[in-house]
């Protein structure tokens, strides 16, 4: 009967089920496998970002250069054009210079050979009439009205032309600030020859600097009837308008 029993009892732990791996094994240790099987676990998150931050690096470095050309391209180009501007900008301005230079050495040149004529005793209402204009260009203001005077003094001419005398004489007094003499020489222009809009300007010029107001405006309402769209006498109208209107007198 023991060896039964004891038959009985190997059978029993023959027959026991063993236990499965998979039910053996900790939560930890399935997590882990179930990781390796199909789950990302954080580290292979890290790594598979860091794979594709390489990957991407190359073409992130070829943008960076392709905008750096663009930027040195566009740095290039627009140095260009200051460049191109500067050299333009100091042509024009040399241009002037020179200008200003032969200007200057054919006035004196004139000026010379006709003080030539003048100094002989034999020179004419024109050739005073020349001599004071090329003064005038010249801003010599005081020589040019005394050979104004002397052409108008002699002139034998058409009034037209006397016209220009006086007016030519009235600048010079005006750019010597004898404006009385200045308006006297104006009107006379003006009354040899009714339709010389620019002498009218300068009447107004010369009327507006003596604080003839109405005088002013009237002489620069004239020379716009002459010659609508004037621009020198319509500015110099409008700003006295403006000025009057601001001070309660218009």
């Amino acid at each position: 009967s023991s060896s039964s029993s004891s038959s009985s009892s190997s059978a029993m732990m023959t027959t026991r089920p063993r236990s499965s791996p998979i039910a053996a094994a900790s939560p930890r240790a399935l997590a882990v496998r179930r990781g390796h099987g199909g789950l990302a676990t954080s580290s292979q998150t890290r790594v598979s970002r860091s794979v594709v931050k390489t990957a991407a690096t190359p073409a992130h470095v070829d943008a960076t250069n392709a905008i750096a050309q663009v930027a040195d391209g566009l740095e290039g180009g627009i140095q260009f054009v200051y460049l191109g501007s500067l050299l333009a900008i100091l042509g024009f301005a040399g241009f002037i210079v020179v200008r200003q230079v032969l200007i200057r050495r054919e006035l004196d040149e004139s000026a010379k050979q006709m003080g030539e004529r003048i100094r002989s005793g034999d020179a004419t209402a024109e050739e005073y009439f020349e001599m004071g204009s090329i003064m005038l260009r010249k801003k010599v203001y005081t020589q040019a009205v005394r050979n104004l005077r002397l052409a108008a003094a002699q002139w034998e001419g058409a009034e037209e032309d006397l016209a220009q005398i006086h007016n030519a004489l009235g600048f010079g007094y005006l750019s010597t600030d004898k404006l009385e003499e200045a308006v006297t020489e104006f009107k006379r222009a003006v009354e040899l020859q009714p339709g010389y809009v620019t002498a009218w300007n300068n009447l107004g010029d010369a009327l507006e600097q003596l604080k003839d107001v109405k005088g002013a405006m009237a002489a620069y309402e004239e020379s716009l009837t002459l010659s609508p769209g004037n621009q020198v006498a319509e500015n110099r109208l409008t700003e006295i308008k403006r000025r009057l209107t601001r001070l309660g007198q218009m």
